[in-house]
């Protein structure tokens, strides 16, 4: 899978999820980019700028593979960032995929602290459940395609969910679906879709969002009626499900729209859904 850059993109929206993961005392408000050292021609991926004066920098790198070559590679980062900066205090975390990854390379291991993605969100899952970061970063730690699938719908209503600002959460949606798309590279984008189908106006507004919502075709009448009351939400589901039926497989029967009329819950709206999906054929859908 992609991750690296992914994972940049989330530090540079959220600086402080650094020290939430970490458990590395936060400097204060800071600052994620990408920083080049021209007279050598080396880039540094990640580094943290605090905004208050005589804090430590921190040169960050993520690695999900095995890279003998990442601890001197941030050994020297560190030291450009500081001839560049003399009265700057600087400090080297590469945080890996999984601690097997890491080799513990002396000396360098001794000044550069490493940490385990996965054992680091475990632990943040643990401390705090519903912080939006497990969310995010789920489709790359969950192993099981099926757990990730069910409980994909819940990971995106605590990112969209969250408090943070509009554009914070376009891009930490973005980086979600794309990890999404890639985890589950045997299904289509429709598919995708309505794992996260009934709550995605948000989404709408991402460019994985546009690509992903086939607006016109699934969202039909559900738009506008998914917000208030459970009937509406019913409605919407249904109204959306028909179009999904039309779509797929042209006229649908009116013994299947009488009886779909008749469904009030959300919960077998949903279902019927997910069924709508796999079928090859109209005469296959199951109320």
């Amino acid at each position: 899978m992609k991750t690296d850059k992914q994972v940049y993109k989330i530090l540079a929206a959220c600086p402080q999820w650094f020290f939430d993961l970490t458990k590395i005392e936060s400097p204060g408000p800071c600052s994620f980019r990408s920083m080049a050292f021209k007279e050598v021609e080396v880039r540094a991926d990640g580094v943290l700028e605090p905004e208050i004066p005589n804090k430590p920098n921190f040169v960050v790198e993520f690695q999900a593979q095995s890279d003998e070559t990442v601890y001197p590679r941030i050994a020297l980062e560190m030291a450009l960032l500081q001839r560049q900066r003399p009265t700057l205090m600087v400090e080297g975390v590469i945080i890996f995929l999984d601690s097997s990854m890491d080799s513990k390379m002396e000396p360098w291991s001794r000044m550069i602290r490493s940490f385990s993605l996965v054992e680091q969100l475990m632990e943040l899952q643990r401390s705090q459940p519903d912080h939006p970061m497990v969310a995010v970063f789920s489709p790359l730690i969950i192993d099981n395609q099926k757990q990730l699938e069910s409980e994909a719908l819940n990971y995106y209503n605590k990112i969209s969910d969250s408090g943070l600002d509009q554009l914070t959460r376009q891009v930490l949606v973005d980086v979600f679906v794309s990890w999404l798309l890639q985890r589950f590279s045997d299904k289509d984008k429709q598919e995708i879709e309505i794992m996260l189908y009934g709550t995605l106006p948000d989404l709408t507004e991402t460019k994985s969002g546009k690509d992903l919502i086939q607006i016109g075709v699934l969202r039909g009448k559900a738009e506008g009626k998914a917000e208030g009351k459970a009937e509406g939400k019913a409605e919407g589901k249904r109204d959306s499900l028909l179009l999904f039926l039309q779509f797929r497989f042209g006229e649908v029967p009116e013994s299947i729209k009488a009886q779909l009329a008749a469904v009030q819950s959300i919960e077998k709206l949903d279902e019927l859904t997910r069924q709508a999906l796999k079928i090859d054929s109209i005469a296959d859908f199951q109320l």
